[in-house]
């Protein structure tokens, strides 16, 4: 029984070492498009979901709007991060320090308010933890084995192998993943662009019967609005997409703007609208900005944002 034990004690000795050399591989590497978002302290932040995970670069905000911030300026924006109670925990603890001049670039559109129908207050919040913002404790360490243990997505024995992003996407240190037109695994020609853009409509109105807006999401972006606010500048913003795609939001969420306009006469801050004007910046799929947009958008964001900034 004794040399049992001893063996069970080796077994699993071998095991939490094996283990905790795989964590610390992978994070010598490429883990994930989302893990720079969480190995850096923050001093501004882009806030949203996936169109601003992929349209908004910090760098090209940073050098076009002319303006003291605090930096640096990380894109903590992802597919599946709604407005919640668990979103806004996560945004506390992206700051370990004292924070007064910082630009929050709140990305909107009526899907960051939406859930599941039946879905109360409780439901979404357990939906939310689900994602990594609800299942890390750490926001900001480099190695952040606090997200690989709880968030990566794949078995630890791909740190044995060279990882690296899709072939068209370039995941940057500041949170922003690029998409290339052209990229290393194939291009996206104009035919397979519109291919995209048909499933991502069909996928919006398979979606439309299951969901619906939640008062509970406006409450929290309100407290994260005022969250915020004691940090610096807070700038709301309803990115660029298709025409199709701003076309079905506004039909079938045809109060979204009459919302936007009271929440920033309540909370005395700018929204910057770019649904109306869209020919200029070019998606991959109706609804997310490919590389070249992306920076374009960036460049025009950070000079509408620049009058905003109080001096």
């Amino acid at each position: 029984m004794r040399y049992f034990i001893l063996k069970l004690i080796l077994f699993f000795t071998l095991f939490a070492m094996a283990y905790a050399f795989m964590v610390n591989k992978l994070s010598e590497g490429y883990v994930d498009m989302y893990y720079p978002k969480y190995t850096q302290d923050a001093g501004s932040l882009v806030i949203g979901l996936s169109r601003a995970d992929q349209g908004i670069d910090p760098k090209t905000v940073t050098e076009n709007i002319n303006q003291e911030i605090d930096l640096p300026l990380i894109n903590f924006a992802a597919n599946q991060y709604y407005y919640g109670e668990i979103y806004l925990e996560a945004i506390k603890k992206k700051f370990s320090r004292k924070k007064d001049n910082g630009l929050f670039i709140l990305s909107v559109s009526p899907g960051s308010f939406t859930a599941p129908i039946g879905f109360g207050a409780e439901g979404i919040k357990k939906m939310d933890e689900k994602a990594a913002i609800g299942k890390t404790e750490d926001f900001n360490s480099n190695p952040n084995y606090s997200y690989i243990i709880n968030c990566y997505g794949q078995g630890l024995y791909h740190a044995l192998f060279a990882q690296r992003a899709p072939g068209n996407v370039i995941t940057h240190t500041n949170g922003w993943n690029e998409v290339l037109v052209s990229g290393s695994d194939f291009t996206l020609s104009d035919a397979l662009k519109m291919d995209w853009k048909r499933q991502n409509l069909a996928y919006f109105q398979r979606r439309l019967p299951k969901e619906e807006t939640k008062s509970y999401r406006w409450e929290w972006f309100g407290r994260t609005i005022e969250y915020l606010k004691d940090k610096g500048q807070v700038i709301l913003v309803r990115m660029p997409a298709d025409k199709e795609i701003i076309d079905f939001e506004n039909e079938n969420s045809p109060n979204f703007r009459k919302s936007m306009d009271s929440i920033t006469k309540i909370h005395q801050i700018p929204y910057l609208d770019y649904s109306k004007n869209t020919p200029d910046y070019e998606t991959y799929d109706g609804s997310h900005l490919h590389s070249e947009s992306a920076i374009q958008f960036s460049t025009q964001l950070a000079k509408d944002m620049a009058v905003h900034i109080k001096k």
